[in-house]
């Protein structure tokens, strides 16, 4: 088997973190054959930083391109790869030292009729001081449509570009939706399952550390472009290639998840401005077409009591 991986890997004024994570992949048991990073237009020294590191290693590439967002910056990274696997990581993590050691060795192990297409470990996530594992207890042969299902549904799985290892044959004119803010690698997943019938490896150890940090969407409690809550446009987009009723319960736990954050971040902050989102995301809930029965009680309260309740019981 080919053993060689273009890791890509995309960053927007990252120059705190961007050196744990390369140092990371140079401790490793096993250094891909290229590191290929992107810049999406950084203004923060990033760009040098990332430059300074390819000075020193061989194997590190720079390239650069206006800020236009993650996914033309992955586009860009895969449209130079040279590699027979391709790994996407992102800047602000870092991954375990025999991260790519053990994803190559399940591999070869179980690809005896040259049948396997990919990888996916386990990971840990990070989250306020919480180390927090999710990996399965066992090695196992996964389908596309076991994938496409567990990315939505199992938490040692989901949807995460970070913990594969993906074919470049299989994914070279595969573009990530521009258009798209958040969301966007399960979209480009979605549309990759729903494609082909792939065959990937679990290896059944939590190998990627992925950092939750407070700068993020989910940190800030910014979830509406204008009126648009910002994972509808990928949301509505996967339907077209997963099972609407798991597309739809998965979209239906996250407008939850950021009703229970909104309402959080505002009994500690009184900021007025939650109130106007916490509105929107009361009118987002209410057009879903969840039956009563499949709703929570939180849920069924957070659609019909008046925000200024809402937010002194919750």
């Amino acid at each position: 088997m080919n053993t060689s991986i273009s890791t890509i890997i995309p960053f927007y004024n990252c120059i705190s973190t961007l050196s744990k994570m390369l140092d990371s992949i140079l401790a490793g048991e096993l250094l891909p054959s290229e590191i290929i990073l992107v810049d999406d237009g950084s203004t923060d020294g990033s760009f040098d930083l990332a430059n300074s590191y390819a000075e020193r290693n061989s194997i590190i590439k720079v390239y650069s391109q206006d800020h236009q967002g993650a996914s033309a910056a992955r586009s860009l990274g895969l449209s130079y790869a040279k590699s027979y696997w391709i790994s996407f990581l992102d800047a602000d993590d870092y991954i375990e030292p025999d991260m790519y050691s053990r994803m190559i060795e399940a591999m070869v192990k179980a690809d005896s009729n040259d049948t396997i297409d990919g990888c996916i470990c386990g990971y840990y996530t990070h989250k306020e001081g919480l180390s927090t594992p999710y990996f399965r207890k066992t090695s196992s042969i996964l389908s596309s449509k076991e994938i496409l299902s567990a990315m939505f549904t199992d938490d040692t799985i989901r949807g995460f570009l970070v913990t594969r290892l993906f074919r470049y044959n299989l994914i070279k004119d595969l573009s990530f939706n521009q258009n798209i803010k958040l969301s966007e690698d399960l979209l480009y997943q979605s549309q990759l399952f729903s494609s082909y019938n792939l065959h990937y490896v679990y290896v059944p150890y939590p190998l990627y550390h992925y950092v939750l940090n407070s700068a993020s969407v989910t940190g800030n409690c910014s979830y509406f472009d204008d009126a648009t809550f910002v994972y509808k446009p990928s949301f509505k987009l996967i339907e077209q290639y997963a099972d609407k009723s798991i597309v739809q319960k998965s979209y239906d736990s996250i407008l939850d998840y950021c009703m229970f954050n909104l309402l959080s971040h505002y009994k500690r902050s009184r900021d007025r401005e939650l109130l106007v989102q916490i509105k929107q995301l009361k009118e987002e809930m209410r057009k879903t077409k969840t039956p009563l029965s499949q709703k929570s009680k939180r849920r069924i309260a957070y659609e019909i009591i008046p925000s200024r309740i809402l937010t002194a019981i919750f």
